[in-house]
């Protein structure tokens, strides 16, 4: 029986599981009913040692092949969003509040519909495969990576492949490229101290408002006019808070943002410029002023051996037009970059957009994902491992 059959005829069971996973989401650092379920689904499956509450919620499976070889690594995430579903699906979140809106809850079911396809083909496996079911990917800037590799997810394994669900490919194409897929993702807050007054007397306070505006538009200036045009970078001040009253000059004005990049040279310059601009417009507003700039995800930055493995793979499997070399990376970030610092592998998109059909974006509140696209997922996932060997 060849991979694809396998997998499509476990389809009605990956459903199901897919929806029980986004029926009760769990977020970051709380995935504990998740990985109840995930751990009671390996355990039917049978033949995987297991190791249980890695890292908080993280789990970790081995299966040995019937042949020696490499050790790959294959990883899917499991916390949910703090978004209140909208989708109006019979098997919507009963977790008030919650929602697997980033699609988290297809990864799941994928890599376990993996691993029913690598145990069923295990006699074929040259080597062995490790699956990383993570918590608290979106827990930035911490995220869960890294204390599944500080608890050795990575021990051994020669390659890390991931997949995320993507809205913006079409349903059931695999999309990566060599090189930076995804962006960094910083987090940074500016407090702006000034002095209050009367609203008729600014003269008798320093006003942190227009300091804080001022900030807002020269720090624009970092991306347009100290960052080279061939490069990538993003800055965006999301909350901006000041001020108690119409008719008094503001003494507090508090702000956070994000900083996407690519190049880490980029990164440096961008932290040490949002710095500048603040002691400049501070020396301008007689106001004083505080940065705190948290460096979280690095940029996932793929193996080109790698990512041109996936895409071969995903054009054996299910043909040249489901293989897409992606030619833009995103700026949204994912904490599977940390894997690529340690290992060699590739992280890819699986398209979720189908025609006719308004493709809502991750995060969204209406996001979800066509069923379809999980045994897919599982064969792909599956069949990486299998192939290694020939590598």
């Amino acid at each position: 029986m060849m991979i694809l059959e396998a997998a499509q005829q476990i389809q009605p069971h990956l459903s199901e599981l897919r929806r029980a996973f986004h029926a009760h989401p769990e977020v970051s650092g709380q995935e504990k009913e998740t990985a109840r379920r995930v751990l009671e689904e390996l355990q039917a499956i049978g033949g995987y040692t297991l190791r249980t509450g890695v890292s908080g919620n993280g789990i970790l499976a081995d299966l040995e092949g019937g042949q020696p070889g490499p050790k790959v690594a294959l990883r899917a995430d499991m916390d949910a969003l703090q978004i209140t579903e909208e989708t109006g699906l019979p098997f919507d979140s009963q977790n008030p509040g919650v929602m697997h809106a980033c699609g988290h809850d297809n990864h799941i079911t994928m890599l376990l519909g993996a691993a029913r396809l690598l145990a069923q083909f295990k006699d074929q496996l040259q080597g062995s495969v490790r699956l990383i079911f993570q918590p608290a990917e979106e827990m930035s800037p911490v995220g869960g990576s890294r204390g599944m590799m500080a608890a050795g997810a990575l021990e051994g394994v020669d390659a890390v492949f991931g997949l995320h669900v993507w809205p913006e490919l079409p349903m059931g194409t695999f999309g990566t490229k060599a090189g930076p897929l995804m962006a960094s993702s910083d987090h940074f807050s500016v407090q702006i101290h000034g002095s209050s007054s009367h609203g008729a007397k600014p003269d008798a306070g320093i006003d942190a408002v227009v300091a804080g505006a001022q900030f807002v538009t020269a720090a624009q200036t970092i991306v347009s006019r100290n960052t080279d045009p061939l490069q990538s970078a993003v800055i965006t001040i999301g909350r901006l808070e000041a001020g108690t009253r119409y008719n008094i000059v503001a003494g507090e004005c508090e702000m956070e943002g994000t900083c996407r990049t690519f190049n880490p040279k980029v990164r440096e310059m961008a932290e040490r410029r949002l710095q500048e601009v603040l002691n400049g417009v501070c020396t301008l507003s007689g106001c004083t002023g505080e940065l705190k700039y948290e460096r979280g995800y690095c940029s996932v930055m793929n193996d080109p051996k790698q990512a041109d493995y996936l895409l071969r793979t995903a054009e054996e499997l299910f043909g040249p037009d489901k293989a897409v070399k992606v030619e833009e990376p995103s700026m949204c970030a994912e904490d599977f970059a940390f894997y690529l610092t340690e290992k060699p592998g590739t992280f890819a998109w699986l398209g979720t957009a189908l025609p006719q059909e308004e493709a809502w974006p991750l995060h969204n509140c209406h996001f979800t994902a066509p069923e379809d696209i999980l045994w897919r997922g599982a064969a792909l996932l599956a069949q990486m491992a299998l192939n290694m060997h020939k590598e």
